[in-house]
């Protein structure tokens, strides 16, 4: 599919978001990929709004998210179980067949989310499919599953491209698990939107020079280039097409055009006169694309929306017999009876007895705050709200998890949400204490102060700072490793059974990957994990 600079791809037709995943249970490895894909207003999604970006002319920064994902794919071998969605374009980028910057801006503009819970290759297929949200308007949605792992080096080539014959694509799509009318399909689907570039093919659309130095002289598939349709289609088989790849002036790179009649014209003349035929058929077709793995890999279940989602939690340990237990929610606005309902946090104490008559459960209304983060484009999924909460409770009753009830103030009614029956996990028994904690910042690097208070310190005889750090910097695709640093003892609070501990992280350049906490002693363990950097104030 030869996939040329700004080439983009399309996606499913718009379905209703399914409330909650089956199995999901919070903290989840699937977090961070599920914020970006349904918080998109505050976060890298915003970079495709609009679809064609912010670029420079003729370019379409949703076309390279796309383009960067089919070019990934297209090496697979389906019936050897090698090669597909897995990220080894970051390796492959100065071949012929990956001609321009799509795939440097690509890693450039997903890069930064990388961690040892989010592979490149899945942040690669969740641009593709924020990309084609916003291209479509929310029109076409792609199911987002999980569990792609990440190449650890090029692999073969074999991009399809536009100066090849005929049957070398129908052998290059079949080796990627599409046949003869598939291939068609998909590349009508691929040059829904985008165009091709002089300045990167100069041999089919001629780089003419002018005044302006960042003109990429593009000439796009069809006369919609912001918008997922099927005119690509249409304005073909109507003999009215721009496509260059199609009737462009070097009669050696129509490569549309042998594909397009490949079948006699009967697949392309059904897409050019349905919308919704061509829609649902990309559909299928795509997420095949998406969910190419290599043998081995297997990938989790759809990514849904998670209604109440708690984070930057903390428990503070107080001088006074008591604890600060905060945070703060993230719910849907689709199970709020009213946008004033009041939230309510059940806090279960550190035995883990349930609440009831016998046993008293602080609760603690949460506040709602005035920011709110939603889709950019319809059909998405819900619009979040964010709530906070702060209270002393006892040390001597502690805290061990929560569970999050939604009060209909009109009809007395409310509904509980208990994390699919395990409670949101808050355990006192080992907590950073941000209060006590610093991020020391210099022209250089970042220095992490951290200071954790652990109950029964007593029992344990290592306390372990850990921090993930690329054994490979630089690198495109990061290899962990992580940095341990010893903790030591600091000091105990007088009147409760905590003990502080402190260590202190000096981080290669700027890294700040979350960070964990490992406590070992004699037949026990405890650890806090995956911790953000940013709540320390």
């Amino acid at each position: 599919m030869f996939f040329l600079r700004a080439t983009v791809f399309a996606f499913t037709l718009a379905s209703s978001w399914v409330s909650v995943m089956s199995d999901y249970v919070w903290p989840n490895e699937s977090d961070d990929l599920e914020q970006i894909l349904y918080e998109q207003s505050s976060d890298v999604a915003t970079l495709v709004r609009d679809c064609i970006g912010g670029g420079t002319a003729g370019t379409n920064i949703g076309a390279e998210w796309l383009r960067n994902a089919y070019h990934d794919m297209a090496t697979a071998d389906v019936d050897a179980g090698t090669g597909g969605l897995d990220a080894s374009i970051v390796f492959e980028s100065n071949r012929p067949e990956n001609v321009g910057h799509a795939f440097s801006e690509t890693l450039g503009s997903l890069g930064g989310a990388q961690s040892t819970r989010t592979s490149m290759a899945d942040l690669f297929a969740l641009g593709a499919i924020l990309a084609v949200g916003a291209c479509s308007n929310g029109t076409i949605r792609i199911p987002m599953r999980p569990g792609r792992v990440d190449a650890s080096g090029p692999g073969p080539s074999g991009v399809p491209q536009p100066q090849e014959d005929l049957a070398s694509h129908i052998a290059s799509f079949k080796r990627q698990g599409f046949d003869t009318q598939e291939m068609i399909a998909l590349v009508a689907c691929g040059h829904s939107i985008g165009g091709v570039h002089g300045v990167d093919f100069p041999e089919i659309v001629p780089n003419v020079s002018n005044s302006n130095p960042f003109d990429e002289h593009t000439v796009t598939f069809d006369t919609t280039t912001g918008v997922f349709d099927n005119n690509v289609a249409s304005q073909f088989v109507a003999n009215i097409s721009q496509n260059p790849l199609a009737f462009g002036e070097n009669v050696s790179t129509r490569s549309d055009f042998r594909i397009f009649n490949a079948d006699g014209g009967e697949m392309i003349t059904n897409m050019a006169a349905s919308n919704d035929f061509f829609l649902a058929t990309c559909s299928t077709l795509l997420e095949r694309m998406l969910n190419t793995v290599p043998d081995g890999v297997v990938l989790g279940d759809i990514i849904q929306p998670i209604l109440v989602k708690p984070r930057k939690l903390a428990v503070e340990i107080g001088t006074n017999g008591s604890m600060t237990v905060s945070g703060e929610l993230r719910i849907a606005d689709t199970i709020l009876p009213k946008p004033d309902s009041p939230v309510l946090l059940h806090l279960v104490p550190r035995s883990g007895e349930p609440c009831d008559t016998t046993q008293h459960c602080p609760v603690v209304r949460a506040s709602k705050s005035t920011f709110v983060s939603q889709c950019i484009y319809p059909n998405c999924g819900p619009e979040w709200g964010f709530y906070s909460f702060s209270t002393l409770i006892p040390i001597e009753e502690g805290v061990s998890s929560f569970t999050v009830e939604i009060l209909d103030s009109t009809t007395g009614e409310s509904v509980t949400y208990d994390n699919s029956g395990h409670g949101f996990p808050l355990s006192d028994t080992l907590q950073p204490q941000l209060s006590r904690s610093s991020v020391i910042f210099s022209n250089t690097s970042l220095t992490l102060n951290l200071t954790v208070a652990i109950l029964s310190g007593e029992r344990f005889t290592n306390v372990s700072l850990l921090v993930p750090e690329p054994a490979n910097p630089g690198a495109p695709i990061k290899t962990y490793v992580s940095a341990i640093t010893p903790m030591s003892p600091s000091g105990t609070l007088a009147g409760t059974n905590y003990t502080f501990y402190t260590g202190v992280y000096p981080a290669p350049g700027f890294s700040r990957h979350p960070y964990d906490v490992v406590a070992t002693g004699p037949g026990i363990s405890v650890a806090n994990k995956f911790n953000s950097w940013s709540n320390i104030s």
